[in-house]
């Protein structure tokens, strides 16, 4: 990657040039990088943001994902009993990375997981984690918080993107 003061700015004004390393920063030191974070909801579906948030930081730049995890759920005052969950979550993922990606690959052949957004692969991940750790949960529960942590942190397609996949995968 360039560091944040290798890249020209010559066409932007001072402005455009701080927030653009103020952005760089943020991606760098972990957190999320969108023009507004957005508020997170309660309950569940903050735990599944949370996760989806660690494990983008472990995509980009390597890090444990548990400790990117405890770390977004102390800055967010994370309850203990929703960080178990989230924890569970992660501890799915982790290992099985491979095999999810495999899984997601399969069902969006055009696009190939290295390929994909990364906020949209995470969510993806995440969800499969939960179907295969609470087969209880009705299908329809997990696509749909899925397409909602989308939409908070992904492109305007995200949630149609993960619907779709996770649609071809769950059903």
């Amino acid at each position: 990657m360039m560091p944040a003061a290798a890249i020209s700015t010559s066409d932007a004004g001072e402005s455009d040039s701080e927030a653009l390393n103020d952005r760089l920063t943020d991606l760098v030191e972990g957190d999320p990088v969108s023009e507004v974070s957005p508020p997170l909801p309660d309950g569940r579906r903050r735990a599944r943001a949370l996760v989806v948030q660690a494990l983008y930081e472990t995509d980009l730049n390597g890090r444990p994902a548990q400790a990117a995890l405890h770390r977004l759920a102390e800055e967010q005052g994370l309850s203990k009993r929703l960080l178990e969950f989230a924890s569970s979550l992660v501890e799915r993922v982790e290992p099985d990375r491979l095999h999810l990606d495999r899984q997601i690959s399969e069902s969006a052949d055009e696009f190939p997981t290295g390929q994909m957004a990364t906020i949209d692969r995470s969510v993806l991940r995440v969800a499969l984690a939960e179907f295969r750790a609470f087969p209880d949960l009705p299908v329809a529960v997990i696509i749909n918080e899925a397409v909602e942590v989308a939409g908070l942190f992904g492109s305007e397609s995200s949630g149609k993107f993960v619907n779709g996949v996770l649609g071809a995968l769950l059903r």
